[in-house]
């Protein structure tokens, strides 16, 4: 919750002062002068440095420059001077100790080999030393870079920390004979530890930096009601006392009080335990003090919701209790939410410290699936993972192969989010969507497959799983198929729950009993089909299996027509009917003509006849056998066919008269020769009155002009046939653009064939502008001689607006490499044609005396529906506008 911010030390040294044999020392970066006042007698003339502390291999060797110098800050005193300046690498250049050859100014003597820890001194000073972090006080490694930080060290491998309660070395990594040693980057393990220090990194302590441990951080807070316990996880924790009356280092106040140091206990240095008693949600300030070095936060202990139960489901609201500590604050005014996928659940009051309820309404279900109670705006933190309440099964009913689960939460029907697991055979599952479930989600219905023996279900909801039922179903028969009346198709009937050995076991046959006759079931996966003797109508029979006799009622197939025929005769007509399932002579049988009820005579099980005075010519009829139903069968007189499926023109701009569609229909001129075949047949195209043309049994229909439309055919006023009436994709073959500057117009012309109406033109979108259909006009072209073909023309003029860019539009022919076009698209109906204007004309305004132009068209045309586009074409039309733009610059 509370995290410090990592601290950063930075310490640079530009000019270093330190006494080395003389007066002092001016040491910068790759430079040191050292000035000596003649009180000595020995002065350095070169120094060489070691990379090891037992000066056996030296590496580097600096020489100094002696000479005379009068310093105005010591009153023009001369001194004495030996200077040094390189430009060398120093991430190269390191050691551990130094030698030196010096001269004795007094005897002019020269003496090498000279070893003492004032000529590490006179080499070049650590410079820009940055400690990167702070250790932590539990210890750990600290990297530091700079310059020089190995130079005179004495020991490369050591550094020293020195503090009131530390004094020791410190481990530096790394050894100075590899290869990969960069002395200008170094890391060093501290110990554990507290407050500030000095860190040294010379062996004899001149060189120190001021650094200081970690401060204490707070990362997380826990507040446990039961034994009063704030633990607070964070670090650079630490607990000791020092001196000689063993003073604690380490306090802690709250909301500015201090506890006493037996309520403090620190667990390492990441962990401390504080006694402090609190049963609110609240915020506290927090101060952590160890020694000189602290923390101050604001902490809260938030609401701690423990457990929760529910009736609430999806679909229904319900009450939501939950149960914890620190459930409300020690305000009078408690702002108390709680919040159950990401929505309220509103509070229902009264609430105290542990137990809170709140009504959920129905709906909310995402995957933002937890509960977090808010106090004054301090939410919980330990959020507990909610679910809708699971489907409960309390008792199962059946009623054949239907069975109904009672009990409580069992989803909605209309979200398709319950199902049933039925599990038989100790292994074997089974998914089923459930046929209803009520809308107080107390019963839901269900059709169980076969299984035999018992079964195990289980309902699941949104993912949520019910308890476990066994069911032991009753034995139920069920009809899966009746049989024909000529008794060639069997009965088939699932034989449902019985007893597991009668469905292992093939000698269990069941047996059909009707009146004197008997048929042995034949199995079929675990339905049984049966024999049965001719018949209409319903039966009762007995089934006897499993020990068991059952009663069942089976109804015959439902009869079904298929033809006719009529034998016309003066007053009365015979119409015969075939199909299946009309019974013997023996069935009563009644039939429906055009509403009116007739009586039938059945022939046998293939053939009805009945009698009728006046013949429909359609007519529409339903048959009763022994009280079995049929479908309804339209009996037609005259049945009309396409005689040839094609395709047709579109347009007719050229031909005598329109198109037509033909048929041939038969029995037409049987009837047509006794009446009007006006009143017998009538057409529709596209739901408008059409004409027809009568030549015996064919008939030419009449079509208009249009997209792909629907041709119907009526007998008698009564809808009998259609038919879709396919026309030919429209090709252009020629295409023209003018530009018009003088008037700032825009003409197209498209010519092609089979255009019709309605139409869309597409053109590219660069400039928006006003087009609509009024802007354009259909023309037709041809001769009456060729009544094959049309020539159709579309015009178009588009007035341009008077601040349309005509430069945009223009293009020197002469300077143009590439044929200019510019795509458009012709919609027919449900068809596009993607094509292009190839032929551009630019008429220039009387007093513009520059060369002929051609057009690149720069303009939206919005003509209904959205235009199309054609990529290809339209490519190139973008390639002569850019050599437009292009040329415009080049000019200027």
């Amino acid at each position: 919750m509370f995290k410090e911010k990592k601290i950063i030390i930075v310490l640079v040294f530009l000019v270093h002062l330190s006494t080395c044999f003389g007066v002092h020392i001016k040491s910068t970066y790759k430079k040191v002068v050292v000035d000596f006042n003649g009180l000595y007698d020995l002065v350095p003339l070169n120094v060489t440095i070691y990379k090891d502390p037992y000066f056996k291999i030296p590496y580097l060797t600096l020489n100094y420059t002696l000479s005379k110098f009068t310093d105005p800050e010591y009153f023009n005193y001369t001194f004495e001077r030996v200077s040094l300046e390189t430009t060398m690498d120093s991430k190269i250049f390191y050691g551990s100790v130094a030698s030196a050859c010096v001269i004795d100014l007094k005897t002019n003597k020269t003496i090498c080999g000279y070893s003492d820890y004032e000529i590490e001194k006179c080499l070049f000073l650590p410079y820009n030393v940055t400690f990167l972090s702070r250790p932590p006080t539990k210890g750990g490694v600290v990297n530091v870079t700079g310059e020089f930080m190995r130079f005179g060290t004495n020991d490369m491998k050591v550094a020293f920390i020195k503090s009131g309660e530390l004094y020791q070395n410190l481990t530096v990594a790394g050894e100075y004979d590899d290869p990969n040693y960069n002395p200008n980057f170094l890391s060093i393990t501290f110990p554990r530890g507290f407050g500030k220090f000095k860190i040294c990194l010379d062996y004899i302590q001149d060189y120190c930096y001021d650094l200081s441990f970690q401060s204490p951080s707070i990362s997380s807070v826990y507040y446990n009601t039961t034994n009063h316990h704030l633990t607070i996880k964070g670090n650079s924790f630490y607990n000791s006392t020092r001196g000689e009356k063993k003073t604690t280092i380490l306090f802690v106040y709250i909301n500015g009080s201090p506890l006493k140091e037996s309520d403090i206990s620190p667990i390492g240095y990441e962990e401390l335990v504080l006694k402090y008693s609190s049963i609110y949600t609240q915020d506290l300030n927090i101060s952590i003090y160890i020694d000189s070095l602290y923390t101050n936060n604001t902490i809260q202990i938030p609401p701690y919701p423990a457990s929760y139960s529910t009736n609430a489901t999806k679909y229904n609201e319900g009450i939501v209790e939950i149960t914890g500590t620190q459930l409300l604050s020690p305000k009078d005014q408690n702002d108390l939410k709680i919040t159950i996928f990401g929505k309220l659940c509103n509070i229902i009051p009264p609430s105290n410290l542990t137990y809170i309820k709140c009504t959920l309404p129905k709906g909310f279900d995402n995957n933002q699936n937890t509960i977090q109670v808010c106090v004054n705006n301090i939410c919980s933190i330990n959020n507990l993972i909610y679910e809708y309440s699971k489907p409960i099964i309390s008792s199962v009913t059946q009623n054949g192969s239907i069975f109904t689960i009672q009990g409580k939460y069992h989803g909605s029907y209309n979200d398709n989010s319950t199902q049933v697991i039925v599990t038989y055979d100790s292994n074997i599952k089974q998914i089923i969507l459930p046929l209803s479930i009520q809308t107080d989600e107390t019963e839901s219905v269900f059709k169980i497959p076969f299984f035999c023996g018992s079964a195990i279900v289980q309902l699941v909801v949104s993912g949520l799983k019910s308890n476990e039922y066994t069911i032991n179903a009753n034995s139920n028969v069920e009809i899966i198929s009746p049989p024909s009346t000529d008794s060639k198709m069997p009965l088939i009937v699932l034989l449902s729950y019985y007893d597991c050995k009668y469905y292992k076991n093939n000698t269990f046959n069941p047996i059909f009993n009707i009146q004197n006759s008997k048929s042995i079931g034949t199995k079929v996966n675990n339905t049984y089909s049966f024999n049965v003797i001719p018949g209409t109508g319903t039966k009762q029979a007995t089934i006897t299996f499993a020990n068991k006799n059952v009663t069942i009622e089976y109804s015959y197939a439902k009869p079904k027509v298929l033809k006719h025929i009529v034998e016309y005769n003066d007053p009365i007509n015979t119409v015969i009917l075939y199909g299946v399932n009309f019974g013997t002579n023996s069935s009563l049988c009644n039939i429906t003509y055009n509403g009116i009820e007739k009586e039938c005579q059945v022939i046998d099980h293939y053939q009805i006849k009945f009698k009728v005075e006046s013949i429909e010519i359609s007519s529409n009829i339903s048959i009763t056998i022994d009280g079995i139903i049929s479908d309804s069968y339209i009996m037609e007189l005259i049945k009309c066919k396409l005689i040839n499926e094609q395709l047709y023109p579109t347009s007719f701009g050229c031909l005598e008269s329109e198109p037509v569609v033909n048929y041939y229909c038969d029995g037409l001129k049987t009837y047509s020769s006794k009446t009007d075949p006006n009143k017998l047949l009538s057409a529709t195209f596209n739901d408008e009155a059409t004409m027809i043309d009568f030549q015996g049994n064919n008939i030419s229909v009449h079509i208009k002009e249009g997209s792909s439309s629907i041709l119907k055919i009526f007998l008698n006023g009564n809808f009998s046939k259609s038919n879709i009436i396919n026309r030919k994709e429209g090709i252009i073959y020629n295409s023209k653009i003018q530009y018009d500057e003088q008037q700032s117009l825009i003409n197209l012309d498209i010519t092609g064939f089979n255009f019709g109406e309605p139409y869309d033109i597409g053109l590219p979108t660069v400039y928006n502008t006003t087009f609509a259909t009024k802007n354009c006009s259909m023309l037709y072209h041809g001769t009456k001689n060729n009544k094959n073909c049309t020539i159709d023309i579309i015009t178009c003029q588009l007035t341009l607006p008077h601040n349309f860019n005509k430069d945009l539009i223009l293009e020197d022919k002469e300077s143009s490499n590439t044929t200019l076009t510019i795509p458009f698209t012709l919609k027919l109906g449900n068809n596009t044609i993607y094509s292009s204007f190839n032929n551009i004309e630019h008429l220039a305004a009387k007093d513009n005396k520059k060369k002929t132009k051609t057009i690149a068209l720069a303009t939206t045309l919005s003509i209904g529906l959205t235009l199309l586009f054609a990529g290809s074409v339209y490519g190139v039309w973008r390639h002569h506008q850019n050599k437009i733009e292009n040329t415009k610059k080049e000019k200027n």
